[in-house]
């Protein structure tokens, strides 16, 4: 992992004198992003050596038993059939060592908004690190605060691996979306937790780069922005494919997932300098796969 670290601390380099000039706030939020250059451990990931930052998160109440929710107009609410992956550990086993360790991510993430709000998006280099799993089992834990509305985006047009790990039915979304043919209120689909909501991938036809690139992806973006307190939209690996580069553009902050024994430097070097040419922001990184942690469950569908 030593060249992994190479990789993130050159880039660190790079961007240091850059935020110097361009973050203007106090010592106080200023020392949240530098927490973000850490390899923040998730669901497979072993524990962190020291216990997380304290924050107000620390203290938000674990849901209850979610309730059941029968529809919402045409939309069919997701979850109340028992359609989520066994690999959403945070659905299955909300006590679980694992789910802690999703926690300890979303306590860094609110760490760095002083508004506890975000748009992130949630990329790797290759292909099977992990990213899918990550994103849903973080949606999760963020619908844990009550209080707040969080929309997790299919935003893998072609593959579409989160909308089977959530057991949603094809239908129309993010695709639909960006050629106008529908509104946000017609695709967003209801969970099974109340303030935990689903953007489809919808059904893209032709070439999918150029779909993403179309101008209503900002105006889209902005609206689930003003609409959800935290929006998470799991992307292709922005090495093989352009679209996690289009969106990071509107969503300008990232959270890249690296693969531990298996991602090499040159990938994640590819990655970081990806996401500095889109102007996006990288406020943290998740270790994925240490294998004397992980369940065998979680390596046949990451």
């Amino acid at each position: 992992m030593a060249n992994v670290w190479d990789a993130i601390k050159k880039h660190q380099a790079e961007q240091e004198q850059q935020r110097a000039a361009a973050d203007q706030v106090s010592a106080e939020t200023e020392a949240a992003p530098r927490e973000a250059w850490r390899v923040t451990p998730a669901a497979d990931a072993a524990p962190a050596p020291a216990p997380a930052p304290a924050s107000q998160d620390a203290k938000a109440p674990a849901l209850q038993a979610p309730p059941i929710i029968q529809s919402v107009g045409a939309a069919k609410v997701i979850g109340h059939n028992g359609s989520f992956s066994e690999v959403l550990v945070t659905h299955h086993d909300r006590g679980g060592r694992i789910t802690e360790e999703y926690r300890s991510l979303r306590t860094h993430l609110l760490a760095q908004y002083p508004d506890e709000r975000f748009c992130l998006l949630i990329t790797s280099a290759l292909a099977g690190e992990g990213k899918t799993v990550t994103a849903a089992n973080l949606a999760m834990v963020m619908a844990e605060r009550i209080d707040r509305k969080t929309i997790l985006v299919d935003c893998d047009l072609r593959k579409k691996k989160l909308t089977a790990m959530l057991g949603c039915k094809q239908q129309a979304g993010m695709a639909e979306l960006l050629q106008g043919k529908a509104t946000l209120r017609d695709v967003v689909v209801p969970t099974v937790y109340p303030n935990l909501f689903f953007l489809p991938p919808g059904n893209a036809a032709g070439n999918v780069g150029e779909l993403m690139g179309r101008p209503e992806l900002m105006e889209i973006v902005g609206e689930l922005r003003r609409k959800y307190d935290y929006v998470l939209f799991d992307t292709p690996p922005i090495n093989v494919v352009s679209d996690a580069g289009i969106l990071s553009k509107a969503a300008n902050e990232a959270l890249l997932v690296v693969r531990m024994h298996r991602t090499h430097r040159e990938s994640v070097d590819k990655a970081l300098r990806l996401l500095h040419a889109t102007n996006a922001k990288l406020v943290g990184l998740v270790l994925t796969h240490r294998r004397f942690i992980i369940p065998s469950y979680l390596y046949r569908y990451s």
